[in-house]
């Protein structure tokens, strides 16, 4: 089984490695990774456009056409326009897609973010998700002021202490804190005063595949 990992940021392929070797190096899985960091950069400048969509679904073509059984885009602005992308035999999975459904079945939420364009579709899938398992959390969402610039300068470890400041700064107002972009994981290690759980997507994205590739290879 062939599985594909798409990112829109270099660094999120060393992010994602130990999760991939935890939840997927028993499977005898073939691991591949496609960068394209203009996607990002376009949704970021242009929004969801008709043109910007087009190209992340040709993106997601062509990886389909190598031969992916599974391809995951684990960028979340654009983790929607992957999903939707038509005439392929790959199953697409965005990368939020396993914590929203885990997300909704907890209570309230607050989705943290560290870019303007990663709020609206997270909560356009936070959203889809409680309506299919029929639930209905309150949600709220707050962007991390400042945290990104630190990440574009190549700072990780500020990004991630600005974004663990405002995780304890929420405190206990909801049952669940989500973090929305794949980016923001190692965060949570900066974290020291909070109640309610913080969840990142790359764990439990990988952690659902390692489950999805058993029952695949069961049938």
């Amino acid at each position: 089984m062939k599985i594909a990992f798409l990112y829109t940021l270099e660094a999120n392929k060393i992010l994602f490695r130990p999760y991939i070797n935890q939840y997927l190096a028993d499977h005898s899985v073939t691991i591949s990774h496609h960068v394209n960091e203009e996607l990002l950069k376009q949704a970021m400048t242009d929004g969801l456009t008709p043109g910007v969509i087009k190209h992340v679904q040709q993106q997601i073509q062509q990886i389909a056409q190598d031969g992916a059984d599974i391809i995951i885009c684990t960028c979340s602005t654009i983790g929607d326009a992957a999903e939707q992308t038509a005439d392929i035999a790959s199953q697409v999975i965005r990368v939020d897609r396993p914590m929203a459904e885990h997300a909704v079945l907890t209570g309230n939420i607050h989705v943290l973010a560290a870019l303007e364009s990663t709020i609206e579709p997270t909560i356009a899938l936070l959203n889809q998700c409680a309506k299919q398992l029929n639930q209905s959390p309150e949600i709220s969402c707050t962007v991390v002021p400042n945290a990104w610039q630190h990440y574009a300068k190549g700072d990780a470890i500020l990004y991630a202490k600005a974004i663990a400041r405002h995780v304890e700064q929420i405190g206990d107002s909801c049952a669940t804190i989500v973090l929305a972009q794949a980016s923001m994981a190692p965060a949570v290690e900066y974290v020291h005063h909070t109640s309610p759980p913080v969840l990142s997507s790359p764990a439990l994205c990988c952690r659902y595949l390692s489950k999805l590739v058993k029952v695949k290879r069961s049938k």
